[in-house]
């Protein structure tokens, strides 16, 4: 196998010349990239960071986050990215839980991260971009005399890679452990299962390589098969399907409602997607309707994937050619193994519902410092996702939905998913959400949450009366609220 650091090394190599990052400001090739990596990984050791040390990277999502990881790589630290949408509460949390000796800012999350050494000795050095602060090292006259050679700490397949902290069903964060492993057997399987062709693939970016999706699906796997990354920090829609044309590119993946917000702007007289080779689709369930409307609008397929970050992102997939099963998230790739199990652990019949549990060399370490949770969810067997899914007899895993977002209204199960690819059908409904709110008799009801079409807006009436047209009455929703624009995390999943 091979090790990330040992990918960079081998791409800058081959494809030095090569251009790696494409934003508005610039473009870095391979050979300039490794050149940044290494003289930050020199910085690092300049501060006592060591192999194994987290250190925090609270930045936005752009080339200095993606330097900055690679760095890590190089030195055999573990990389922690936080979210840029996180405050003291949630930094302060994340920090004390890791012991971080170094965490990386610019000005923006810098304040956030000073009021958190205030309180956490362990927390040594805070470096940040743009300029020195008060309690903070400026990073560019340190890089300015940095090396741009460094010899790439040697790692092992057990290694810590990454360590990205989720929010559970309690809201407390924990931080996922991936390891070298994990995340070349990923890496592998993915250029495989999608064809990818070495040197010649450009990809585009809109998710933020904070979390594992950006990371993995797009970082990582561009420069383990040496592509192009055209980067945008911030989801612009129009300026997606202009990047497209623009940059000839072949591969691009968004969570469910950035495929909605592509149709619903697409001009076939503007938009030139003939470059599109492959289009995924993860991070929660795509509506058929939704997945529909892309195929006929953009001409190419779109794959709905499953993975997780405990499981490296990327376990299922829908295969490019031949046999589809619309409304699957594919087969199993590569080492992955999937299998559908009862509350007690055991093995459902085909067809039944149960919880999926992921097994094979993509699954991570477990949770940081986090023995309890690591033993309930990392078995012996594989890793219990807290998902509901089923198997065909063809082996295609269906996602019914997320254990936590089960509404539960009068002792009748209600799956949101359902109702939700139901409403994408309407006419006027451009986004939606199925949420439960409390109910005094019912425990739960089911509210329906909309962002209606430009100038084809419904009334609540409207919409429930649909629903009971094709759905159990349980089911559709109680209430409907409709609101300008869905609440998005930093990933593009509706934040419900």
């Amino acid at each position: 196998m091979e090790c990330l650091n040992e990918m960079l090394t081998r791409t800058a190599r081959i494809f030095g010349n090569k251009p790696f990052l494409i934003t508005d400001a610039e473009t870095i090739t391979y050979a300039e990239f490794n050149r940044r990596a290494a003289r930050i990984a020199n910085v690092l050791a300049s501060v006592g960071v060591k192999k194994g040390d987290p250190v925090g990277l609270y930045l936005p999502s752009n080339p200095r986050l993606v330097a900055c990881y690679w760095a890590c790589q190089k030195i055999g630290a573990v990389p922690t990215p936080m979210s840029v949408m996180y405050r003291d509460t949630e930094i302060l949390g994340i920090i004390s839980r890791t012991d971080m000796p170094v965490i990386i800012t610019d000005q923006s999350t810098f304040p956030y991260a000073k009021a958190a050494q205030a309180e956490i000795h362990s927390l040594k050095h805070i470096l940040l971009f743009g300029g020195a602060l008060e309690g903070g090292t400026a990073l560019e006259p340190l890089l300015a005399g940095a090396s741009e050679q460094f010899a790439d700490v040697q790692c092992e397949p057990g290694d810590t890679a990454n360590l990205f902290f989720t929010s559970g069903t309690t809201g407390q964060p924990k931080g996922a452990m991936q390891s070298q492993l994990s995340q070349y057997s990923t890496l592998r399987d993915m250029t495989v299962y999608n064809r990818f062709r070495f040197g010649a693939e450009v990809f585009l970016n809109v998710l933020p390589v904070f979390n594992n999706f950006g990371a993995t699906v797009k970082m990582n796997l561009c420069i383990f098969s040496g592509a192009t990354m055209v980067m945008h920090e911030r989801w612009d829609t129009r300026r997606v399907l202009d990047a497209i044309k623009q940059y000839k590119v072949s591969f691009f993946a968004g969570t469910p409602t950035m495929f909605v917000y592509l149709c619903n702007e697409f001009d076939a007289k503007r938009d030139d997607l003939s470059s599109l080779r492959l289009a995924v689709t993860g991070g929660a369930p795509v509506p058929v309707e939704v997945l529909k409307q892309f195929e006929q609008s953009f001409g190419v397929r779109l794959a709905q994937i499953y993975g997780a970050t405990e499981s490296t992102g990327y376990n299922t997939g829908e295969p490019l050619i031949g046999v589809r099963r619309l409304g699957s998230a594919g087969l199993p790739i590569g080492s992955s193994s999937i299998e559908i199990v009862d509350d007690d652990g055991k093995p459902v019949a085909l067809g039944e519902r149960g919880e999926i549990r992921i097994s094979g060399d993509c699954v991570g370490k477990g949770y940081w410092r986090d023995s309890e949770t690591t033993a309930k969810t990392f078995t012996a067997k594989g890793w219990l996702s807290g998902d509901i899914g089923y198997v065909d007899a063809e082996g295609y895993l269906y996602i019914v939905d997320r254990k936590k977002d089960l509404i539960i209204s009068g002792g009748y199960n209600i799956y949101p998913l359902e109702v939700e690819d139901l409403l994408y059908k309407h006419p006027g409904v451009a986004v939606c959400a199925l949420v439960g709110v409390a109910d005094a008799v019912k425990g739960e009801i089911p509210a329906a949450v909309i962002v209606a079409k430009p100038g084809n807006q419904p009334t609540p009436g409207e919409i429930i009366d649909y629903c009971r047209a094709h759905v159990a009455a349980y089911k559709a929703p109680r209430r409907v609220y409709f609101i300008d624009a869905m609440p998005l995390g930093p990933s593009g999943k509706i934040l419900k």
